[in-house]
């Protein structure tokens, strides 16, 4: 998704001046040396300080710059956290890349692996999180933030995701995308889970039950309009995630169905642990976020249906 996203800005850069990007150390991918070579006055490398380049960033979007931020997922959340909420509070137009987000930066281990960014950004105010399934939601989420007003942390997952979408697809901040439907159950997933609930609901569609998958890249603002619908419409709902289900995507969802429509519910994520060394497939299997247990998880949200 890194190297989407960095062709992204190249071609933002060409087309608008405002554009500068920050990196917190040298910058990753082939893109991102292709932009600090061509773009050496819109291009600043803090260095491994990410409270000192959130700040900097700040100042350029205050003096009408729009500033894209690079930084791994769990040490811009865990080390710049009071600067994010500083920019939140004075609505700075700033752009945030947390690379490798979640729990499958596999053999980096627990002390890189970002479980509790989501939960912990969605807790602070007009501040919007996108968590983009592929590299092609990735290049059109980079894209967009240009164009919307206010800070926006984008969450980038580490190892090679399966494409999903083509280039004509539609892409809106804030706006669910309906990649199956289906009348039985709802999965809504985010970032790289979305491809494994798509493999879920191929193995639900074996079994007879009739699975809608939703792509909830915008995990805030959440398209409340989709869930809700899709909550009367199914009457269960699965929640698929790669990070914490206290406060993240589940937490969302379940905080809104417990105030509009009462149905149940199952969160599939990390619950409550921190990560650890192992390929993506072992983490899958140690944390609970396989396909076969979005299918369990299905198959028992079900069987709770009034």
């Amino acid at each position: 998704m890194i190297e989407a996203h960095n062709e992204a800005l190249v071609d933002l850069a060409e087309a608008n001046d405002k554009i500068v990007l920050l990196y917190a150390d040298f910058p990753k991918g082939t893109a991102g040396q292709y932009y600090r070579s061509k773009f050496p006055d819109k291009f600043y490398d803090l260095g491994i300080a990410e409270a000192n380049m959130v700040t900097v960033a700040a100042g350029l979007a205050e003096a009408g710059k729009i500033p894209y931020t690079h930084c791994h997922s769990v040490f811009a959340v865990g080390r710049a956290y009071n600067q994010i909420r500083q920019i939140a509070f004075d609505r700075f137009n700033v752009k945030m890349i947390l690379c490798n987000s979640g729990i499958f930066w596999s053999f980096m281990g627990g002390s890189h692996q970002s479980v509790e960014d989501v939960p912990a950004l969605r807790a602070i105010p007009n501040l919007t999180v996108i968590s983009p399934s592929d590299p092609v939601e990735a290049k059109k989420a980079t894209i967009a933030a240009a164009d919307y007003p206010g800070p926006i942390a984008i969450r980038l997952a580490e190892p090679p995701v399966p494409t999903i979408y083509s280039d004509e697809h539609p892409f809106t901040i804030g706006r669910a995308l309906t990649l199956r439907d289906g009348d039985d159950v709802t999965l809504v997933c985010i970032g790289i889970m979305v491809h494994t609930a798509l493999e879920a609901a191929d193995l639900l569609s074996k079994m007879g039950v009739s699975a809608r998958v939703i792509d909830m890249h915008t995990v805030k603002p959440l398209d409340e309009e989709a869930i809700i619908r899709s909550a009367n419409e199914t009457g269960a709902i699965v929640t698929v995630e790669d990070t914490n289900i206290i406060g993240g995507l589940g937490g969302a969802v379940a905080e809104l169905t417990s105030e509009t429509v009462h149905i149940p519910i199952r969160r599939v994520g990390v619950k409550d642990r921190f990560g650890q060394t192992g390929s993506p497939a072992e983490l899958a299997l140690e944390y609970g976020l396989s396909s076969t247990d979005i299918v369990e998880a299905a198959i028992e949200v079900m069987s709770r249906r009034g």
